[in-house]
C-alpha cells in the first residue's frame, strides 16, 4: 500500500502468468492498470511487492507455467512510471517463490519460501536497499 493506493503486480490463472501493474484507489474503490515505462519484469507468481518511499520493489515469484524462477531485483518509480533492474552485492539470496518480505529500515527483509529444487526455506535475510 503506497499512500491511498494499493499496487499489485502480475499473478495467473491456470494457462499464463501475468507481468501487469494494477493500482487499487481506496478513496474510489476502484482499479486501474498503471501504464509503465522501461523493460518490465518477467510474468510471475509467488513474488514480493513492498513499498520502498516512491518505488516499489520487487523480488522472487516464479513463470507459472514453465516453473521458471526470477533471481533479479526491480525497482518501479511511481513519479516516472519507469521499471529498472537492481544490482544487489554481496551473497544473492537463492531462487525462490512464496515468500514474505517487507521495508524495514532503509533495508528489505525476505523470509521463508519454496526453492526452485522444490525445498522450502525457514530463512531470512536483509537486502540493503538504497543509501
Amino acid at each position: 500500500r503506497q499512500g491511498n493506493h494499493m499496487f499489485v503486480f502480475g499473478g495467473n490463472t491456470c494457462r499464463e502468468s501475468f507481468n501487469d501493474l494494477w493500482q487499487y484507489s481506496l478513496e474510489e474503490r476502484s482499479w486501474a492498470r498503471v501504464k509503465t515505462r522501461g523493460s518490465s519484469p518477467s510474468a510471475r507468481v509467488g513474488h514480493a511487492l513492498v513499498p520502498f518511499g516512491r518505488r516499489l520493489i520487487l523480488f522472487g515469484g516464479r513463470q507459472y507455467m514453465d516453473n521458471s524462477f526470477d533471481a533479479a531485483m526491480h525497482c518501479f518509480d511511481l513519479r516516472t512510471q519507469k521499471w529498472t533492474r537492481l544490482t544487489v552485492g554481496g551473497e544473492s539470496p537463492r531462487l525462490r517463490t512464496g515468500h514474505s518480505a517487507v521495508a524495514c529500515s532503509g533495508a528489505m527483509l525476505v523470509f521463508g519460501g519454496l526453492g526452485n529444487s522444490g525445498e522450502y526455506f525457514n530463512d531470512a535475510f536483509v537486502l540493503r536497499l538504497f543509501d
